[in-house]
């Protein structure tokens, strides 16, 4: 006999039992822990159990016990994308929300909550999601918690899925607030290596619209600067199962690029000491060619502004870390490409052309990566060396 079918129906023949309902959940709860592999398979099988499950929430709205490890049972369940889809046709998702915004204030249940949303929002109607003011409740809850470092970490990974969902959750997030709320946790947890990682993730994805770039670096990049420096060094970085551990940069110089295209934010970067980190993070994993490729990307921007047709003055220590990247990767065409862009558009400045024209290697790694592409890089190369020293004096 299938123990799940068996429960199920324990529940259903048990209502009004609050606490005998909240053993049977807990009994759900370890079969679908991953620990218990084939025991899992058998519930995530069992159709009858995500009504149940559903109907408990909906039964006991008040009860802290029910609601947590309903929580628990539908995030493993959500892994699967069929029990995804069910959760949310037979109302799941619906309950998570109501039950965040009735419990928000405890860090408890709003923990096992965002969990349970992670997994689900990727399968949840957009409708449904913006009926449910999710957003709002989300945010709600993250600030009524404001303490709680585990509650934080995955407020900002729902924050993440939600505005990947729809460009109009991420209008809605930065309108309510969620770029601050975001930041202030970034910056009060700042030993915890997770949530910069997810913060910085979260930033990026509500910052993908230009027009809400402004308002969310306003808040966000005092607090990236300081949690990358804080958490760049291999040394400091711990192991993750998520991903190697300099994803986290990666991550990082991705949100900074893309903050960097208004005039504002530019100005920012560069007085926060994005630019000197930029190029610590090249010195420290200049091995890892996706990294250098952040990173020149999101120093071309910075340096770049071309609303107001500026270019940024670099020092000499900014032209040995690009030099250095070019050096490293010499087979990487992308990386070549980008480095090449970023010495073009330096050139547009009188005092840049100096410092390029003083240091021995630009004209030939320019050179070097020409043949061996065999291409100019849509006349970018050949501008660089335009003003560089002949290689023959």
């Amino acid at each position: 006999v299938n123990v799940s079918s068996v429960l199920s129906k324990f529940m259903k023949e048990s209502e009004g039992e609050v606490a005998t309902i909240g053993t049977a959940l807990k009994i759900l709860n370890i079969l679908a822990d991953e620990r218990g592999y084939d025991a899992k398979i058998a519930l995530s099988e069992n159709d009858e159990i995500i009504a149940a499950i559903v109907s408990c929430m909906f039964s006991y709205p008040d009860s802290l016990v029910i609601q947590g490890t309903a929580c628990d049972i539908i995030r493993t369940l959500a892994v699967n994308n069929l029990k995804r889809s069910q959760i949310c046709h037979q109302g799941g998702t619906t309950r998570i929300i109501d039950s965040l915004k009735r419990m928000k204030k405890d860090s408890y249940f709003v923990y096992k909550g965002f969990m349970a949303l992670e997994n689900l929002v990727s399968g949840a109607d957009v409708d449904v999601l913006t009926a449910s003011d999710t957003p709002k409740v989300v945010l709600t809850a993250i600030e009524a918690c404001f303490e709680e470092v585990n509650v934080q970490i995955h407020g900002a990974e729902v924050i993440f899925h939600l505005s990947s969902r729809h460009d109009s959750f991420k209008e809605a997030l930065v309108r309510l607030g969620a770029a601050r709320l975001i930041s202030e946790a970034m910056t009060r947890f700042l030993p915890s290596w997770e949530m910069q990682q997810k913060g910085c993730i979260a930033i990026w994805s509500i910052s993908t619209p230009k027009a809400l770039r402004s308002e969310v670096g306003h808040y966000a990049i005092t607090p990236i600067i300081d949690g990358v420096s804080a958490h760049c060094s291999p040394d400091d970085l711990p192991s993750s199962p998520q991903g190697d551990k300099q994803k986290f940069c990666e991550d990082a110089l991705g949100a900074v690029k893309c903050l960097s295209t208004t005039t504002a934010n530019k100005r920012s970067l560069e007085e926060s000491g994005a630019i000197d980190l930029i190029c610590s993070i090249i010195w420290l994993h200049g091995e890892n060619a996706d990294l250098c490729k952040a990173a020149l990307s999101a120093l071309s921007n910075i340096c770049a502004d071309r609303d107001t047709n500026q270019i940024l003055r670099i020092s000499a220590d900014v032209l040995d870390a690009l030099v250095q990247t070019m050096r490293t990767h010499q087979n990487k065409k992308e990386v070549q490409s980008l480095a090449i862009v970023l010495l073009r558009n330096l050139t547009f400045s009188p005092t840049n052309c100096l410092i390029l024209q003083q240091n021995k290697y630009v004209s030939t790694l320019v050179h070097n990566a020409m043949v061996n592409f065999n291409t100019s890089f849509e006349g970018r190369a050949e501008d660089v060396l335009r003003v560089m020293p002949s290689l023959n004096q």
